[in-house]
């Protein structure tokens, strides 16, 4: 598959950042995000960006991300929506009474049926792989860099919808590199 074979897939199917997933954001004390495997990689770059707005942004699973409350929100990405292991995190936020916000492409699903937003992303999940019909790419390619630039897409929402700036991320960059 050529490079601009793999852009026309995610031209085709771009997902538009709703004033409903702005508002979750806005609100959220704490956004915590969790995903497995290339999925995570993208939703860690995303926690990053939430933080140079000024967010206070953690991963699941490192030594320094605190207890999930009620006025939090978990950002979980799971093409299937059946992973056990996001599923059981979730189900932990819910016990919390935390908002919980799927990146999926099954609004089917264990985690859909628990989560109070879904935004529903191109891609083929583990349970798709021979389905040719979403991508040529391999596996869940399709869906991580969905994943990636959907956090891009809603970064530059929230930008727009808050008013901030680029210097003032910039001041929020990391400076021990």
């Amino acid at each position: 598959m050529m490079w601009n074979e793999i852009l026309h897939e995610l031209d085709q199917q771009a997902v538009p950042v709703t004033d409903k997933d702005i508002e979750l954001i806005k609100h959220a004390n704490h956004i915590f995000v969790y995903g497995g495997g290339r999925s995570g990689l993208g939703l860690k770059g995303f926690a990053m960006r939430l933080v140079q707005m000024g967010k206070s942004a953690y991963v699941v699973g490192e030594t320094t991300t605190p207890a999930i409350t009620a006025d939090d929100l978990l950002i979980v990405a799971s093409a299937s929506g059946t992973t056990q292991g996001t599923v059981n995190i979730a189900k932990e936020a819910q016990k919390a009474d935390a908002k919980i916000w799927l990146w999926s492409t099954n609004d089917d699903s264990p985690l859909a049926k628990i989560a109070n937003q879904i935004s529903i992303l191109p891609g083929k999940s583990k349970n798709m792989v021979n389905d040719q019909r979403d991508s040529q790419q391999p596996m869940g390619s399709l869906f991580e860099q969905s994943v990636w630039l959907f956090g891009d897409a809603v970064t530059l929402a929230y930008m727009q919808n808050a008013k901030i700036t680029e210097q003032f991320m910039k001041q929020r960059h990391a400076n021990l590199e």
